[in-house]
């Protein structure tokens, strides 16, 4: 269930959102992990002693909280978690799964000393767990779109001011100034009100994309570093924009942390990896004998569907190749609209249904019968659908079955 509100996190945090280290805090809808991961990366290129909380997690429910680069120990995790969970059983507080798990990272910050901690926002950002800190150094707003409309209201300016809620007094508020004139409004305007120090909405100044994100060039220019030319960062037609956030959010963090240069930016950016987000991993290993590569991509709403679209036109549909997916997706999605998007006549699905996330009951996977009834109703006869059921695995290797050598295959939709 989601319940979204500040009391409850308030009473089970120490100090009520007073820690011995800073935050940078990332909020938007699409886009918030890759800079949150850009950032990190390029504090542990600077020897700063820092940490990271995304969500959701990809594989166990401690990956999405990292101390200096690394996964934290499950034995950290799961005993401060204990901790928290007594302290909400003891004060009969009643907070959420995501108020825990929030209220867990922030104590392991707290116990381990780190100094900056980048924090990515749940869902929304005035009412989000994670909005329980004092005000960040920076708040960083990625690119805005329709999603959970049902807790952050219908359009653009209306997600936009709850988006907005992590401004506060004396942050730098940056954002992707590649959003909408309206959202951008909205932004400046609540920034302002919020009286923070600073409002910029930034974008790269150069482009070049290079086979729909491999080969890419960019070039930023901050008041820190000068102008910087990027070659090497994650792969996406979206990701210059992502970086362009992460860059001159580390330019204004480099005023007090000198360490932070050019260089170590350089090296950081180079050396971000963010799984599961327009990642080519290898799957021989189902298929001894053969190398076998997927693309998996966490796409679940329209936005992010239209950017995976746009890299497997470029890099995987050439020379008239089809595509075979495996595709699943949370309750509530637009499941019609992001088929409509990602599918071409030709193409093969094998539908999925995940099974129970751990730490997050609320989750809960679209039917396969929905997922192909959708398929029916926007392509007809044009696309063959599998129903691969609750076997995840076996609907990839399905898949890969229906690519053989001719097709390309990509695994997509809610991680």
């Amino acid at each position: 269930m989601i319940d979204l509100g500040l009391k409850r996190i308030a009473r089970l945090v120490r100090g009520q959102g007073r820690f011995p280290w800073r935050a940078i805090h990332v909020a938007g809808t699409n886009g918030k992990g890759s800079v949150c991961a850009y950032i990190s990366s390029c504090l542990k290129s600077s020897g700063i002693p820092s940490a990271r909380f995304t969500s959701p997690h990809l594989v166990d429910r401690w990956d999405c909280i990292t101390l200096n680069g690394a996964v934290v120990s499950e034995e950290l995790f799961l005993a401060t978690e204990a901790a928290i969970k007594l302290k909400n059983a003891q004060e009969n507080i009643g907070a959420s799964e995501f108020e825990i798990l929030t209220a867990t990272a922030f104590e392991i910050f707290s116990r381990e000393r780190v100094d900056l901690a980048v924090v990515e926002v749940g869902i929304g950002g005035r009412l989000d767990a994670t909005n329980v800190i004092e005000p960040p150094l920076a708040a960083v707003i990625t690119k805005i779109g329709l999603d959970h409309q049902a807790f952050l209201g219908s359009s653009l300016e209306e997600i936009a001011r709850e988006k907005g809620g992590v401004v506060k007094v004396g942050s730098r508020c940056i954002v992707d100034g590649t959003n909408e004139e309206g959202v951008l409004s909205v932004l400046g305007k609540m920034a302002e009100e919020a009286g923070a120090e600073s409002f910029h909405a930034v974008r790269p100044e150069i482009v070049d994309e290079g086979g729909g994100g491999d080969g890419s060039v960019c070039e930023i220019t901050t008041e820190a570093f000068g102008r910087q030319r990027f070659e090497d960062f994650l792969t996406g037609n979206y990701q210059p924009a992502n970086l362009s956030c992460a860059v001159h959010a580390l330019s204004y963090l480099s005023r007090e942390y000198p360490s932070i240069t050019a260089s170590t930016v350089l090296a950081g950016v180079r050396n971000t990896s963010w799984p599961g987000r327009m990642d080519t991993i290898d799957l021989s290993c189902l298929f001894p004998g053969r190398e076998r590569r997927v693309l998996l991509d966490g796409a679940h709403n329209t936005q992010a569907a239209l950017a995976l679209s746009d890299y497997v036109t470029k890099a995987l549909r050439t020379g008239g190749k089809f595509v075979s997916w495996a595709i699943a997706a949370s309750k509530g999605k637009d499941v019609e609209e992001m088929l409509k998007i990602l599918l071409r006549p030709g193409d093969k699905i094998v539908a999925v249904e995940f099974g129970p996330v751990d730490g997050m009951p609320w989750v809960a996977a679209t039917s396969t019968g929905d997922i192909i009834g959708a398929v029916s109703e926007v392509f007809g006869e044009d696309i063959e659908a599998v129903d691969g059921g609750k076997d995840v695995l076996g609907g990839v290797k399905m898949a890969l079955e229906f690519a053989g050598e001719e097709g390309r295959t990509v695994v997509a939709g809610s991680l």
